[in-house]
């Protein structure tokens, strides 16, 4: 038993040491201090991520205690491969996070054929000059639906029903013979925007709301993102609704049975479209107008412009879903005490003035947007991709 403890907190030390030198670079006496270890212990792990070429170590003229640490960010690459847009991206990063080379695919529509096309792009992106020379040691890839954690396979993917029930972990696993890893799309924006951004930085517990054409969301607990027993936490797209009450403001949203028919982009651009096709007046009637386009032809883009041009029917239908997701995002801070939560996807196009009208439904939890944006995504696969490799040192 007692080997057995030894070899636990051996593990559990290399990595917090690993965790630490990712934040910043670090002496041996900086993280003796910050674990609570002595010398030794630390100079007996680093010299095994050293080992290992994880770890780089500065010149020995300023003695040991001085030396400053880093991670090697030579030891390799990660290449994140991006499903949850229409445009696939591709990028491979050093093991600093640092983007070395990107690429993305246009043609792709998740039918037969195509996973065959991500693996090609992938191996033309492993063969680009400026990956020569490193070892690609994990492929990550962030994928919206339900995903089987042990075989990688999906068990809800409404974009891969043409392709079938296939495993990309499999997959790439065969194709590339590294290390792979499947996780869901929201839950690496989250992870990316923990580890990159800044409006998490001293956040510890918050509920990230992915709003665009779908809904889903992803939870932070106690500085780390929730899971689930199963990988699927933070699937509130088919939370099924009973709202007894309704606000004469409302067009019948609050009756649909879920929250993915009442507050995503897509919802309220169909509302819109609706009332376009009755007649009721406003600016994207104009435009549809002078583009000879008919009402079925709006698109989100428009949408979001309409909203900031404070367009009556535009503002009456996006805050119609504004208040379901400010009310759901109050319950939820009610129930996990959260510190924040963090609005992404296509609803960061409505600006401030929405911000402002969700944040008094959301009542005493403070509501920002993301500040990765678009990119939380890939930077949160990046880094899913090296911690995966780093747990498979431990």
């Amino acid at each position: 038993m007692q080997v057995r403890n030894q070899s636990y907190l051996r593990r559990k030390n290399k990595n917090s040491i690993i965790e630490l030198l990712r934040k910043k670079t670090q002496s041996y006496s900086d993280l003796a201090r910050e674990l609570k270890l002595s010398n030794t212990a630390i100079a007996n792990i680093v010299d095994d991520l050293i080992s290992e070429n994880v770890v780089y170590r500065e010149s020995d003229s300023k003695g040991r205690g001085g030396i400053n640490l880093s991670i090697n960010a030579d030891y390799g690459y990660v290449v994140a491969v991006d499903l949850s847009r229409w445009q696939i991206i591709l990028s491979a990063a050093d093991f600093g996070s640092n983007i070395l080379t990107t690429a993305t695919i246009d043609d792709i529509t998740f039918k037969k054929g195509d996973i065959e096309k991500i693996v090609a792009a992938v191996e033309a992106l492993t063969k680009r000059e400026e990956l020569k020379g490193r070892a690609l040691r994990c492929i990550a890839v962030a994928s919206p639906g339900k995903i089987d954690k042990k075989s990688g396979k999906f068990i809800l993917n409404p974009r891969f029903r043409e392709i079938g029930n296939i495993s990309l972990q499999a997959v790439f696993e065969e194709a590339f013979g590294c290390k792979v890893v499947i996780k869901n799309d929201i839950n690496l924006a989250l992870l990316g925007e923990k580890m990159y951004g800044g409006v998490l930085k001293n956040v510890q517990n918050a509920l990230m709301l992915h709003v665009d054409v779908g809904m889903g969301a992803a939870l932070l607990i106690d500085g780390k993102v929730y899971e689930g027993s199963h990988g699927f936490a933070g699937e509130i797209g088919y939370f099924k609704l009973n709202m007894l009450l309704s606000d004469e403001n409302n067009y019948g949203n609050l009756n649909y049975g879920n929250y993915y028919d009442s507050t995503s982009l897509f919802s309220v651009l169909s509302i819109v479209k609706r009332e376009i096709s009755l007649g009721t007046e406003t600016v994207l009637k104009d435009w549809l107008e002078a583009s000879g386009r008919s009402w079925d032809d709006v698109t989100i883009d428009e949408l979001l412009k309409a909203y900031r041009l404070k367009d009556a029917l535009v503002v009456r239908a996006i805050h119609s879903a504004a208040r379901v997701i400010g009310t759901f995002a109050s319950s939820m801070s009610d129930f996990l005490d959260l510190d924040t939560v963090i609005l992404i996807g296509s609803v960061t196009g409505l600006g401030k003035e929405y911000l402002k009208y969700i944040s008094k439904y959301a009542k005493n939890c403070p509501v920002v947007f993301s500040e990765l944006g678009s990119d939380a995504t890939i930077m949160g696969t990046i880094n899913a991709g090296i911690l995966a490799v780093f747990d498979g040192l431990l």
